[in-house]
Parts: structure tokens; C-alpha cells; sequence
């Protein structure tokens, strides 16, 4: 699920009335009212795998080593 006021995304943990317990890959929870939210787009769920994050962290330019 994607938080509209966070700008988050997060697979929902559980469910008390009309919240979301939501949860980053990273173990970080948080509430979110549930007509706040939507499910999230493909690409918003790639961000919550394993493999994801290895392909945002691969995106970023390798630093320059000096010449010897």
C-alpha cells in the first residue's frame, strides 16, 4: 500500500478499525488512516523487495578511481 500523506510504501501488518499498520523492508512501522491509502503501482512494490533495492543502489554512477 502507498500512504498518501508519507509518500510511503509499505505491505500492510495489520488492520485496527479504520487504520493501517504498515511496514518498510527496513522493519519501520507506522499508521495510516485506510482512505488515505491506495495499492500500490508495480513499481511502487519493486521498492519493497530485495531486488529492487539492488537495482536502485546499481543506478548510481561507481566513483572514480584515481590514476596511478
Amino acid at each position: 500500500m502507498t500512504d498518501a500523506q508519507r509518500a510511503l510504501t509499505g505491505r500492510v501488518r495489520g488492520v485496527h478499525g479504520g487504520m493501517l499498520v504498515l511496514v518498510r523492508p527496513s522493519g519501520y512501522l507506522w499508521e495510516a488512516a485506510m482512505d488515505q491509502c491506495w495499492t500500490a503501482s508495480p513499481e511502487e512494490r519493486e521498492c519493497l523487495t530485495p531486488r529492487g533495492a539492488v537495482r536502485v543502489i546499481s543506478t548510481s554512477p561507481s566513483p572514480t578511481r584515481p590514476s596511478s
